[in-house]
C-alpha cells in the first residue's frame, strides 16, 4: 500500500538532533506515512541514528549523498516521494504528535492543495517526548484563495516556511527547489512556484512543529559577510522563472517591498553595525540587475538603475 504523505528529511550533522526529529514521525497519531530521510554528507553519528530507525520500522528509508546542500537533498526526496502528500521537517525539528493527522483532516475537509500550522519555538535544550493522551482541535484559520500575497514581505519571512505544511503531490509536480542557494531564499521561491498553481490554502493556527532555535539553524543564522548572498540569486530566479506567472498589481506590491527590504537588510543594516558594508553593496549591485525596474516607484526606479550600473 502507497502511503498517503511522504515526510522528507535533509539532515547534515544534525546527529544531536536527529533522534528527537526521527521518534516524532515515529510517532504521529497519522499512521500511513514513509519517512525518506536523505543524508547530506554528514561527518557525525547522523547515519548511525537514522539506520537505527531504518532497523526498527520500515516506513524510514535513508538516502546518502555528497555534502551538496538542503536544496539538492530536498530534491531527491522529491524524486523518490510516493505520497498523495508531501512534507518537509527539518532534521532539528520535531512535530508535535498529531500533526500529520490534523493536517490531512483539514487537506480533507477543506479540498486544500496546501495546509499549514504553525511552529512553536522551542529552545536548543528541547527534547521531544511522545504522549498518547493529547486531543487536537481542528482549529481552522483561514482558507485562503489569493496565497501568494502572504510572500511579500514582512509577511513572507516565517509564512514561507516549507516545514509546517503538507502540499498535495499532484501541486508540487516537477517544482524542485532552486540549488543555487546556499542560505536564504530556497523556501521563498519554492513557494512562489507554488501558490500561482494553488486554488485553495487552509491555516491552522494549532502547533504542527517545534522549531528548534540555536545558531547553526538557517532561521538564526548570524550576521556574517555571507548573510545578503541570497538576494541576488533570488531576484534572479524570480526574472528569469516566475514574471509571467503573477499580474502586474501582485508584482508592482512585492517588488516595492522586496526592494526596500534589500536595502535595510543590506544596506543600511551594515551602515549601522559597520560591518561587511562592502559585501552588502556588492550583493544590492548584482540582485538590481535581475529587478525589472517598471514594477517600482519613481525613487525606487532611479536608485535601482543606479545602483544596477554600479561595478
Amino acid at each position: 500500500m502507497k502511503p498517503d504523505i511522504s515526510i522528507i528529511v535533509s539532515n547534515y550533522n544534525y546527529g544531536r538532533y536527529l533522534d528527537g526529529a526521527l521518534s516524532s514521525i515515529l510517532h504521529q497519531t497519522y499512521k500511513n506515512w514513509e519517512c525518506i530521510v536523505v543524508d547530506d554528507g554528514s561527518s557525525d553519528d547522523s547515519v548511525d541514528i537514522i539506520k537505527k530507525f531504518v532497523k526498527k520500522d520500515k516506513r524510514f528509508q535513508l538516502i546518502q549523498q555528497e555534502h551538496a546542500g538542503v536544496c539538492v537533498a530536498r530534491n531527491k526526496g522529491l524524486d523518490l516521494a510516493q505520497g498523495e502528500y508531501i512534507a518537509f521537517l527539518d532534521a532539528d525539528d520535531c512535530y508535535t504528535d498529531y500533526a500529520l493527522e490534523m493536517l490531512m483532516h483539514l487537506a480533507q475537509t477543506t479540498g486544500a492543495d496546501m495546509v499549514g500550522g504553525a511552529a512553536n519555538n522551542v529552545p536548543e535544550t528541547f527534547k521531544f517526548m511522545p504522549t498518547d493522551k493529547l486531543v487536537w482541535h481542528a482549529g481552522l484559520n483561514a482558507v485562503q484563495k489569493n496565497p501568494a500575497a502572504m510572500l511579500i514581505v514582512p509577511h513572507a519571512h516565517r509564512w514561507c516556511w516549507v516545514w509546517r505544511r503538507i502540499y498535495k503531490r499532484s501541486l508540487i509536480g516537477d517544482v524542485r527547489f532552486n540549488e543555487d542557494f546556499t542560505t536564504f531564499g530556497d523556501d521563498l521561491t519554492f513557494m512562489l512556484d507554488l501558490c500561482w498553481r494553488a486554488n485553495v490554502v487552509a491555516e491552522t493556527q494549532n502547533a504542527v512543529v517545534y522549531h528548534r532555535v540555536h545558531n547553526q539553524a538557517v532561521t538564526g543564522s548570524k550576521f556574517d559577510e555571507h548573510y545578503f548572498d541570497w538576494f541576488p540569486t533570488y531576484f534572479r530566479y524570480i526574472h528569469d522563472n516566475l514574471l509571467d506567472k503573477y499580474n502586474s498589481r501582485f508584482w508592482g506590491i512585492f517588488y516595492r517591498a522586496s526592494f526596500s527590504y534589500m536595502l535595510v537588510e543590506a544596506v543600511f543594516k551594515p551602515k549601522q553595525l559597520n560591518k561587511y558594508q562592502q559585501e552588502g553593496k556588492q550583493v544590492v549591485v548584482q540582485a538590481c540587475k535581475f529587478i525589472p525596474r517598471r514594477y517600482l516607484t519613481l525613487k525606487q526606479r532611479i536608485l535601482c538603475r543606479f545602483l544596477a550600473c554600479l561595478k
